[in-house]
């Protein structure tokens, strides 16, 4: 049997002598015990209805999460630590705009450890940040930059706006240079099920038309000897 427990609606103090309402793991078919409600609350204070074991729960600092939010408070790192910073229950944007980063960080990295010259450096972001459009819509991102004493030269951007926390936009400066849903998202969309093999060939195919992107940006951006405000 499962150890969370959930009171029952019209008999919160027991007083009625009502049993506490078990709650199962929600993975499909799980029978564990140990169960946890998620602790995830976002801005609005909306807590996450989901529980599960230990087998499938993620922990952080001895608080139990389920596995979509621990992904989204490890990839707002510090703002974890603000209430207010926590992403809205269903925006999968942060979590995204971090794995997508994630895999793309070690080509980036080289692409503009190359690019740089004499006197300017390469950072890095360790966690998504939100920001806007001119819009005011709001977006997640991460980025790679390449600075020097006077400033920015050039910037890269994963992002992920959260009206469409699908939807994967790549910029170089200010020239979107690439944008897509992964492959696995849109085949979750669709309720397509493939071979591992298959699944591995068409992830690569992604991150490979996304790097080849980017790298063609940076060579344009090095040809015409553009810095910033372009680079922004």
């Amino acid at each position: 049997m499962t150890t969370a427990f959930r009171s029952h609606p019209q008999d919160t103090e027991g007083v009625n002598g009502l049993a506490p309402v078990a709650i199962p793991c929600s993975q499909h078919g799980c029978t564990n015990g140990g169960v946890q409600l998620c602790a995830y609350r976002d801005r609005r204070g909306r807590p996450c209805p989901a529980a599960f074991c230990p087998a499938h729960s993620v922990s952080f600092a001895g608080i139990s999460y389920c596995r979509r939010h621990a992904g989204t408070v490890q990839a707002i790192g510090e703002l974890a630590k603000d209430p207010n910073g926590f992403p809205d229950l269903n925006d999968r944007a942060p979590s995204l705009v971090n794995w997508i980063a994630r895999d793309l960080d070690q080509s980036v990295r080289r692409l503009l450890g190359r690019a740089a010259r004499s006197g300017e450096s390469v950072i890095v972001d360790e966690s998504v940040r939100l920001a806007h459009d001119p819009a005011r819509k709001a977006r997640w991102e991460r980025s790679w930059r390449i600075v020097e004493h006077t400033g920015l030269i050039l910037k890269v951007t994963v992002h992920v706006s959260e009206d469409n926390d699908s939807l994967v936009h790549v910029r170089v400066g200010t020239e979107m240079v690439a944008d897509g849903v992964p492959p696995w998202i849109a085949r979750r969309r669709e309720g397509q099920e493939v071979e591992a093999a298959i699944d591995i060939s068409q992830r690569q195919l992604f991150y490979r038309f996304l790097e080849e992107n980017i790298s063609a940006a940076v060579i344009r951006f090095r040809a015409r000897g553009d810095r910033a405000p372009w680079g922004r």
